[in-house]
C-alpha cells in the first residue's frame, strides 16, 4: 500500500481525469516518480466505481482504492447500509470481511465490529478505509472460521459473505460451491452467533436453501432500482417461521413482507383499468398470491406476472393505465402501432422485445407501452400509459 497515493495534488490529479478511459490513462506519463502508472490507474478505477456505488468514500480523499476485481465483488452503499440497520447491539463480526463497505455500515449499529480478511494486501487496504472514516473496528488478516473457532466471544451478529466463485466452478448458485461451506459450519455459526446473516447471490434458489440451511427466520430479496443485487439469510437457534422481506432500494416502492408458510390464491382476471408490474424483488420471490390479495388484484395470465385491478394503488413496481387491448394479430397491430414511439414490455409472448420492435420499426418511449403479452391463454397486446 502506497501512502503517497493520499497526497492532495495526486487526489486533484485524479479528479481531473476521472473521465478518462482507465485503459488510454495506464499508458499516459504521469507527473509522480513514486507512484506507478498501475497504482494510479487503479485509484482513478476506484474514483470511477465509488462514484455510483459508494458515494461517501469518493468524497473521502483518505480512501485507498483496491483493485477493480475487489470492488466488483463488494457491496453497495445502499445495500450495505440497508444491512446494518436492520439489527443492532454490542458486538459483531465479519468473516470475510474483503475491502470493508459492509462492516463500515455495521460499525453505527454495533458498539463492537471485528473484521477478518484472508488477503493480507486487501486486509491493509480495509485498515485504511477504517482510519479514513474513524472507525474504531478491529482488523485481522487470517481465515474468517478459524478466527471464530478460536475465538471465546458469543456475537450479536455473525456475518459471512462466501464467494460465489470457486476452483471448480466459474460461478456457484448452489450453496455447496460456496466458498467458505457454510453448509458445513452451521454449527459453528450458530454456536457462536445469536444472529447469523448470510450473503449470497440472487441467483440462488430460494426453496433449495431454505431445505440447505437450518434456523432461517428470515430472507431478504434485496434489489437496487429493480435490479436483484442479493440474497440475505438470517439464522437463529429458535425458529418459528420464515419471514421473506421483498425490497428495492433507491425507489419509492413499498416493501412487500410475508410468511414463507402462509399460502395465498391467485384470482385470475382479464384486464381492467390499470396494469401493474412487480417489482425484481417481488419477482424473485413468486409472491403472486400475496401480491393480490395484500393489494387487491388479479393476474391476467397464470404464465404471465402482469397484474390488473379498476383503481390505482402504491404498489411495488410500475403502474399502468390500460388505455386500450388488442387480441394479437399481426397485421392489425401494424396498422395500429408501426413506426410508432412506444417503449415494448414481453411477458409469456414468443417473440422477444428487439424482433417485435424490428418487426413494426418500434422507437423508444418512456411514458407509453406496448405489452406483448397472455390473457386467459390468448396472445394480447396491452397499449398502456406510466403512472
Amino acid at each position: 500500500m502506497n501512502l503517497k497515493l493520499l497526497q492532495p495534488k495526486v487526489r486533484e490529479y485524479l479528479l481531473e481525469h476521472l473521465h478518462v478511459n482507465a485503459a488510454s490513462f495506464l499508458l499516459k506519463s504521469h507527473p509522480f516518480d513514486s507512484i506507478s502508472p498501475q497504482e494510479l490507474t487503479q485509484q482513478l478505477v476506484g474514483l470511477q466505481k465509488a462514484r455510483l456505488k459508494f458515494e461517501p468514500l469518493f468524497v473521502n480523499d483518505q480512501v485507498i482504492f483496491p483493485p477493480k476485481v475487489n470492488l466488483e465483488q463488494t457491496s453497495s452503499w445502499s445495500t450495505a447500509t440497508y444491512k446494518a440497520n436492520l439489527f443492532h447491539g454490542e458486538k459483531m463480526i465479519d468473516l470475510t470481511g474483503g475491502f470493508g463497505i459492509d462492516t463500515s455500515a455495521f460499525a453505527k449499529a454495533y458498539t463492537n465490529t471485528t473484521h477478518i480478511e484472508l488477503n493480507k494486501d486487501l486486509q491493509k487496504l480495509a485498515v485504511q478505509l477504517f482510519t479514513a472514516q474513524e472507525l474504531t473496528t478491529k482488523s485481522y488478516a487470517g481465515d474468517g472460521l478459524q478466527y471464530l473457532t478460536e475465538s471465546t466471544s458469543i456475537y450479536d451478529l455473525i456475518y459471512i459473505d462466501p464467494s460465489r466463485k470457486t476452483d471448480t466452478k466459474s460461478k456457484a448458485i448452489q450453496l455447496e460451491d460456496y466458498e467458505p461451506n457454510v453448509i458445513e459450519n452451521l454449527d459453528l455459526l450458530l454456536s457462536k452467533g445469536k444472529k447469523v446473516m448470510i450473503k449470497t447471490s440472487p441467483m440462488l434458489d430460494i426453496t433449495a436453501g431454505l431445505k440447505q440451511l437450518k434456523n432461517v427466520c428470515a430472507i431478504h430479496i434485496v434489489a437496487v432500482k429493480n435490479d436483484v443485487k442479493e440474497l440475505l439469510w438470517i439464522l437463529e437457534k429458535d425458529v418459528n417461521e420464515v419471514i421473506i422481506h421483498c425490497v428495492n432500494l433507491e425507489s419509492q416502492q413499498p416493501d412487500l413482507i410475508l410468511n414463507h408458510g402462509d399460502t395465498a390464491s391467485i384470482e385470475l382476471s382479464e384486464p381492467l383499468d390499470y396494469l401493474y408490474e412487480p417489482n425484481a424483488a417481488i419477482m424473485k420471490s413468486q409472491a403472486f398470491g400475496h401480491l393480490c390479495e395484500k393489494y387487491g388484484i388479479s393476474k391476467i395470465d397464470q404464465d404471465a406476472h402482469l397484474f390488473t385491478g379498476k383503481k390505482s394503488t402504491d404498489f411495488p413496481g410500475r403502474t399502468f393505465i390500460i388505455e386500450e387491448i388488442k387480441i394479437y394479430k399481426p397485421k392489425d397491430i401494424k396498422r395500429s402501432y408501426a413506426k410508432s414511439h412506444r417503449a415494448v414490455v414481453t411477458r409469456n409472448f414468443r417473440e422477444s422485445v428487439q424482433q417485435l420492435r424490428t418487426k413494426y420499426q418500434l422507437k423508444e418511449h418512456e411514458t407509453d407501452y406496448l405489452f406483448f403479452t397472455s390473457s386467459m391463454g390468448k396472445p394480447i397486446v396491452i397499449q398502456a400509459k406510466k403512472l
